[in-house]
């Protein structure tokens, strides 16, 4: 008998360490409540496992052109630094719209660096989801099936606004096959983010909580669209713990299948579509 997979969390931040601790600094200014993980990434991965995580997405993000290759590179380091532990970790790739061939970096993160997954942060990098610089990038996605987290909110508190949601559309429109994940269901634009999951095949969205607010979606919209939603902690820049975080996912009385399909169903489906050398 086989056991039962564990839980996929699909958003967490293994960084390299001169850039998690600026990460780390940018957050301890602004709050002042303790955050619930260290730095250290093998100490991140037990304390993960402790609670039943079984795989991690450690997704790192470009804050400006001509850092997204050796971020990329980095992050790959690291799935091999941490090979041994009994979380797997699926090393995630970025890539800014300035830089110089922004597909180039991302064909080379996927079939160099085998990442599977991409993250973009409009924020940090300060552009949008449908930036023209992107296209080649979405049609590049679209024909390897690779998943793009994407945090689309500008604000300092993390938090999206309705309109910020509305360049995925036009994303989704244009490049219909590219699978793209609303980091944080779009919080607090939560409502607004759930349509497009709904209307567009291929958009989903993660329930990663955004510091110390967890996402504040309808149960019954969860229970509905559960096929398209993926379990998130945002370890170690948050101020909850993952167990508050599966509380939450509990919290919402889902049907058992639809509970399997946030907690690791629908990242497994999505990470064993991705066409890599």
């Amino acid at each position: 008998m086989t056991a039962e997979p564990g839980i996929v969390d699909s958003h967490i931040h293994l960084l390299p360490g001169r850039l998690a601790l600026k990460i780390r600094a940018f957050f301890e200014e602004r709050i002042t409540a303790a955050l619930a993980y260290p730095l250290d990434h093998t100490t991140v991965l037990n304390m993960l496992q402790q609670v039943g995580i079984d795989t991690v997405w450690s997704l790192p993000y470009a804050h400006k052109a001509g850092v997204a290759a050796g971020m990329n590179q980095s992050s790959a380091e690291i799935v091999k630094e941490q090979a041994t532990h009994p979380v797997k970790m699926i090393g995630g790739a970025t890539v800014h719209p300035l830089d110089n061939d922004p597909a180039a970096i991302v064909l080379e993160a996927l079939d160099t660096y085998g990442l599977k997954v991409l993250k973009l942060h409009c924020s940090v990098g300060n552009f949008r989801a449908d930036d023209p610089a992107f296209n080649p990038v979405w049609a590049l996605v679209s024909e390897r099936r690779m998943p793009v987290i994407i945090h689309l909110g500008h604000a300092v508190s993390g938090h999206t606004a309705a309109s910020e949601v509305e360049p995925i559309a036009r994303v989704a429109e244009a490049f219909p096959q590219a699978r793209i994940i609303i980091a944080h269901c779009g919080h607090v634009a939560g409502p607004e983010a759930l349509d497009l999951v709904e209307t567009y095949p291929s958009v989903y969205a993660d329930l990663t909580p955004v510091v110390f607010e967890l996402v504040a979606v309808p149960a019954e919209r969860v229970n509905q669209l559960a096929h398209k939603l993926l379990f998130g902690s945002d370890a170690p820049n948050t101020g909850l713990s993952v167990q508050q975080c599966l509380a939450h996912i509990k919290n919402f009385e889902l049907e058992p299948e639809a509970e399997a399909n946030i907690l690791g169903g629908t990242a497994r489906k999505l990470l064993a579509e991705v066409q890599s050398n």
